[in-house]
């Protein structure tokens, strides 16, 4: 078993240094006799909303990539962030990959893994929240399959514009605070023999922290962006590792 982690890579077209990268990563892992599995755990395009074929060509050769994965053998899980909303039809119809928006439990080899994009951190950010049950309530997903892809991507990438402005303001003023909201969340999620990992992403700080319960140790993980640094997260039977890809 051989498990691949990453998000926040918000990438806006193919042309950008890290969707090079990201291409070079997949096509590493088509080659590969171990990979097993591979999470997309959100954000990994800054903007994509529904199944708009818009958002398709943009992308088109991560799409193809991602595919052949899937047809390789690779269990592929894609997980929707607070950039990429609404695509289950586009990759659950089309491709089969699965697509979650909540928490999940997966068994990878001996761990137990709870995944999750991570957005739900901080009860207090209300603002936030208010936000997220807005974007998610069933008469917005309807919208997002019927309006015209110009239009989300317009009114997307400015939404996104502003989102990343607020975030790279918070991040470098409270990275200890975003910090222990990780590790907080974690602790307080976990319940008796749940968990041995907890992966998310979203909040742009990378992170490793354990914890011990009942005599047991138990990891939590945030994949961090790629704002800063190209990484995948590694899992095996023996335990995780980071992977630099730039």
């Amino acid at each position: 078993m051989q498990a691949w982690f990453i998000s926040d890579l918000h990438l806006k077209d193919l042309n950008e240094r890290n969707s090079q990268i990201l291409l070079r990563f997949l096509h590493s892992l088509k080659g590969s006799t171990e990979a097993t599995h591979l999470f997309l755990l959100g954000d990994i395009f800054d903007l994509w909303v529904g199944d708009s074929n818009i958002f398709q060509r943009k992308f088109q050769a991560i799409v193809d990539v991602i595919a052949e994965l899937k047809q390789k053998g690779l269990e592929v899980v894609y997980f929707e962030g607070n950039h990429d909303i609404h695509v289950k039809d586009f990759w659950q119809k089309n491709f089969d990959i699965p697509v979650w928006v909540e928490e999940k439990y997966f068994k990878l080899g001996p761990h137990l893994v709870r995944l999750e994009h991570g957005d739900v951190m901080n009860p207090n950010d209300t603002t936030y929240i208010k936000y997220r049950n807005f974007i998610r309530k069933p008469q917005l997903e309807k919208l997002a399959y019927i309006l015209p892809g110009k239009l989300l991507d317009l009114v997307g990438n400015w939404g996104s514009r502003n989102s990343r402005n607020r975030r790279a303001k918070r991040k470098v003023s409270r990275e200890d605070f975003i910090r222990n909201l990780i590790r907080t969340y974690a602790q307080k999620v976990y319940e008796p023999g749940s968990f041995d990992y907890i992966i998310t992403g979203h909040m742009h700080v990378v992170d490793e922290f354990t914890f011990e319960r009942e005599g047991r140790l138990m990891t939590s993980i945030n994949l961090g962006s790629w704002y800063e640094k190209p990484m995948a997260l590694c899992l095996e039977d023996k335990g995780h590792r980071w992977v630099s890809l730039d």
